[in-house]
C-alpha cells in the first residue's frame, strides 16, 4: 500500500472517530432538544403490573402512572377494541382474531381469564 493511500485511509478513519465521539458527547451539535409536552416517568402496560389485567386500568392509576399502555384491535366492520391478545382463544376460548368478526358478533370473555406476569412467574386470575 502506498504512503498517500495509507495517509487518506487514516484521515478518514480518524475523522470518522472523532465526528463520531463529538455527536455522542454533545448530540444538540446538529439538532436542538426536542421539547416535550410532559415528562412522563413511569408508563404501565395493561393497566399495571402489580394486578390482573384490567381494562379500566384502575391499578396503574393507582400506582401513580403517568401513561397507560392499551394494545387495540380493529374489528371487520372497522370498530376499536380494546384486547391484549389479536387472537380470542385465550380470553373467550374460541380461536378466532378479532379483525375477522363483526364487532356484534365478538364472544364474551370467560368467567376465569388467566393473566400471566413474568415478575416471579405468578398468574393471576381475572373473575
Amino acid at each position: 500500500m502506498s504512503s498517500t493511500a495509507a495517509f487518506c485511509l487514516l484521515s478518514t478513519l480518524g475523522g470518522y472517530l472523532v465526528t463520531s465521539f463529538l455527536l455522542l458527547k454533545y448530540p444538540t451539535l446538529l439538532h436542538q432538544k426536542k421539547k416535550q409536552r410532559f415528562l412522563s416517568r413511569h408508563i404501565s402496560h395493561r393497566g399495571g403490573e402489580r394486578g390482573p389485567q384490567n381494562p379500566m386500568a384502575e391499578i396503574g392509576v393507582t400506582i401513580g402512572t403517568d401513561m397507560l399502555e392499551l394494545d387495540c384491535h380493529i374489528t371487520k366492520d372497522e370498530q376499536v377494541v380494546v384486547s391484549h391478545d389479536a387472537n380470542l382463544k385465550r380470553s373467550t376460548g374460541i380461536n378466532v382474531n378479532v379483525s375477522d368478526l363483526k364487532y356484534c358478533e365478538l364472544p364474551p370473555y370467560l368467567c376465569k381469564l388467566d393473566v400471566p406476569f413474568q415478575r416471579g412467574n405468578i398468574s393471576f386470575f381475572m373473575v
